[in-house]
């Protein structure tokens, strides 16, 4: 039987430019395609452009676990908050 980790939003700290970052822990990536990764976000599958996760994300390659840090206008438009 497979234990389900439901990732928890951690933080949203601002950056420089003003703007805020959101940090979810526990993500799995699913799929890698072209031009996105499918995540597991909790209980979510969501779509997301590599060219918008921050710094800090440990998460790139189809199998991956861990964590994902996004712009908050980015996982707002993702349905993640």
């Amino acid at each position: 039987m497979a234990l389900s980790r439901s990732p928890s939003r951690t933080e949203s700290r601002i950056m420089i430019d003003g703007s805020t970052r959101v940090e979810f822990d526990g993500v799995e990536v699913v799929r890698h395609e072209a031009l996105i990764l499918m995540c597991r976000v909790g209980d979510k599958v969501v779509a997301v452009p590599p060219r918008r996760m921050l710094p800090g994300t440990t998460i790139s390659r189809m199998g991956d676990h861990g964590r994902l840090i996004l712009p908050r206008e980015v996982a707002l438009n993702l349905g993640l908050i």
